[in-house]
C-alpha cells in the first residue's frame, strides 16, 4: 500500500487550520472542520494513487488526521492564549453585547465569571485531551465517508 504521510499532513493542516480560535466555531457544527480535514485526507490519498480505500482504512486515516490535526490545534490556540488572543472571551463578550439584557442576572454574572478565569496549563490540558477523543470520532466517521465517496480505481479487494 503506497505511503500516507502527505495525505496525512495535509489532513492534519486542515483540521488544525480549522479548528484553531475562532475558525473552531466551524467545529460546533457536527465537527464540520474535522470532518472536512478526514475526507481531505482520503480524497488525497485515494487520488494520489488511483485507488479505492476501504472505509475501515478510511476511518483509521481519518482517526490519524484528526488526532493530530487537533492536537496541533491546541499548541496553536495555546500560543495565541499566552499573546492575549482569547476566541473565547470575544464570543462571550459578543453574546453579552448582543442579549445580556434578556438574559437572567445570575447567567450574565457567570459569563462574566468565565471570560476573567485565567487559563491554567492543567485546565486548557485537560480540554485539549478531551478535544483530542472528540475530534478522534469525527475524524473516523470523517474518513470513512470519504472512502465510501471517493472511490478510485482498483480497491484490492478480490472481485465478487
Amino acid at each position: 500500500m503506497p505511503e500516507k504521510q502527505q495525505s496525512i499532513i495535509l489532513g492534519s493542516a486542515v483540521v488544525a487550520i480549522l479548528s484553531t480560535s475562532y475558525l473552531g466555531l466551524i467545529n460546533c457544527l457536527c465537527c464540520a472542520g474535522v470532518l472536512v480535514g478526514a475526507m481531505v485526507a482520503v480524497w488525497h490519498y485515494t487520488s494520489t494513487n488511483s485507488l479505492t480505500m476501504k472505509t475501515g482504512d478510511g476511518a483509521v486515516l481519518g482517526l490519524t488526521v484528526a488526532i493530530i490535526g487537533s492536537l496541533i490545534s491546541a499548541v496553536l490556540d495555546y500560543v495565541l492564549i499566552k499573546m492575549g488572543i482569547r476566541a473565547d472571551q470575544a464570543i462571550m463578550q459578543m453574546i453579552l453585547d448582543t442579549m445580556g439584557d434578556q438574559m437572567p442576572p445570575e447567567s450574565y454574572d457567570q459569563m462574566i465569571e468565565q471570560m476573567e478565569q485565567q487559563v491554567t496549563i492543567a485546565s486548557f490540558a485537560v480540554q485539549a485531551v478531551f478535544g483530542v477523543v472528540i475530534a478522534g470520532v469525527f475524524g473516523a466517521i470523517g474518513g470513512a465517508i470519504g472512502a465510501s465517496i471517493f472511490k478510485k480505481g482498483d480497491s484490492g479487494l478480490p472481485a465478487a
